[in-house]
């Protein structure tokens, strides 16, 4: 016989059923719906913006990055952990001087440049070279025949010859106006050569800080038409050059008889550079955008038009190094590469990072359009994407601040500044994820 109870049972599931949907269907419209809605006391005030899933674009563009990088905080772990430890000891190892006979170091660095960098991957002689650069004796200053803005070429005792980049600013002037706004900061240009060692980007040449007597090591050793652009302000000695942009009113003068500065090696006479126009040259007029700056599509547009740039030609490299440059210049803030040079008659040389001083004017703006190479191209080498990642597991600044303890003019840079390369870099690796779920990480990541 069967028992009454058994029917009822369908019927409760029948009912929980009922129940169940009707919660869901209040859920869904509880959600979509624009209306607030007083929930346990709480309201639901607005929902969010739909936002595309990102393969609903083709390219990327300033405006979507910068739409992906808000709340940007990308955690730091411990410089001092196995693989960076390792990487500052080899680095700390080369910088460190061996007091090696400084003619047998100069023979020795005329041979470094290669059609692939300026400094070795292994390079015991670096620590003598800077010693050299920041104690041997000065015997001639000269007007040297590059860039726009003041230098002087000086010559040390054995021959060598370096650029000489006076101070323009304290370390916390900030530059107003463009990227490529105010005077060389002598300070960026150092700061370059010890993050090229960092970044393995070994294709910027050694720069130093050293504060030279500009009466007797500058003035008393001066070419003529150098020496009669000094002149006495105040009983200090000021001088202002012979360049495109040099003119009286715009000068440097000694503090207490010293003056400031970067020293550049000079490349060996051995060694002749080419140099080509950027392909993401600005226009310098601020009424006049640069086709790179208004068209996604500029890269592949590039890569179509001209052999030199396209990465799947055999053995091209041009473009990736220009990805490098971008991610390089980015981190130090420099706006102004319109030109590049490479070492002529190598074949396939690499492409230099010459010229850094338009580094580092401002903390508190993160200039995205420097990286057009990487956004556009969506295209970098495995070996420095493994070395930005890597750098990311401590801080990048505290690794700066770590080789360049022994720098003539040590600190460097202020803590915005510092704090500043640290956020960039995790803007650049943002950068790189975001090619990656627009294209397979195998079309991104070129080993």
């Amino acid at each position: 016989m069967w028992n009454r109870n058994c029917y009822r049972f369908p019927n409760f599931l029948i009912v929980a059923f009922t129940l169940a949907l009707l919660c869901n269907i209040y859920l869904i419209i509880l959600l979509w719906s624009d209306t607030p809605v007083e929930v346990a006391e709480l309201s639901v005030k607005s929902i969010p913006a739909f936002k595309p899933k990102i393969h609903a674009i083709k390219y990327l563009n300033i405006d979507f990055i910068q739409s992906h990088l808000v709340h940007n905080q990308r955690t730091l772990g411990l410089w001092n952990v196995k693989p960076l430890k390792n990487l500052v000891k080899k680095i700390k190892r080369e910088l460190i001087p061996k007091n090696g006979n400084y003619r047998s170091v100069l023979n020795t660095i005329a041979k470094w440049p290669t059609s692939s960098h300026l400094i070795p991957e292994s390079a015991p002689e670096l620590g003598d070279v800077i010693k050299y650069m920041q104690t041997a004796k000065i015997i001639r200053a000269s007007v040297p025949k590059v860039g726009t803005q003041l230098k002087v070429m000086l010559t040390l005792e054995g021959g060598q010859k370096v650029l000489f980049k006076p101070q323009w600013y304290n370390r916390s002037f900030h530059i107003s106006g463009s990227v490529y706004s105010g005077a060389d900061r002598h300070n960026g240009e150092i700061v370059a050569f010890y993050l090229s060692l960092l970044l393995d980007l070994r294709r910027t040449p050694v720069a130093v800080g050293r504060r030279v007597n500009l009466k007797s090591e500058i003035f008393d050793r001066a070419d003529p038409d150098l020496s009669t652009t000094f002149f006495k302000s105040r009983n200090e000695t000021c001088f202002y050059g012979v360049c495109r942009y040099c003119t009286p009113e715009f000068n440097v003068c000694s503090e207490n008889g010293l003056l400031e500065g970067a020293l550049v090696l000079w490349l060996p006479n051995s060694v002749k550079l080419k140099s080509f126009r950027s392909p993401w040259q600005r226009t310098y007029r601020e009424n006049k955008k640069a086709a790179w700056e208004t068209d996604d599509t500029f890269c592949s547009k590039l890569q179509n038009q001209s052999k030199m740039f396209n990465v799947k030609e055999n053995g091209n490299s041009r473009l990736l190094d220009l990805v490098d440059s971008s991610i390089f210049d980015f981190i130090i803030s420099n706006g102004d590469r319109h030109h590049y040079e490479v070492i002529d008659g190598a074949r396939n040389s690499a492409v230099l990072i010459l010229d850094n001083g338009k580094s580092f004017g401002r903390a508190d703006v993160d200039f995205l359009d420097i990286l057009a190479p990487l956004y556009q191209c969506c295209k970098i080498r495995q070996t420095l994407y493994d070395r930005l990642k890597l750098l990311e597991q401590g801080s990048l600044s505290t690794l700066i601040k770590e080789i360049t303890l022994k720098d003539a003019v040590y600190p460097l840079l202020i803590e915005p500044h510092l704090d500043a390369i640290n956020r960039r870099l995790g803007t650049v690796l943002r950068v790189v994820e975001l090619c990656t779920e627009l294209n397979h990480p195998d079309q991104v990541i070129v080993s």
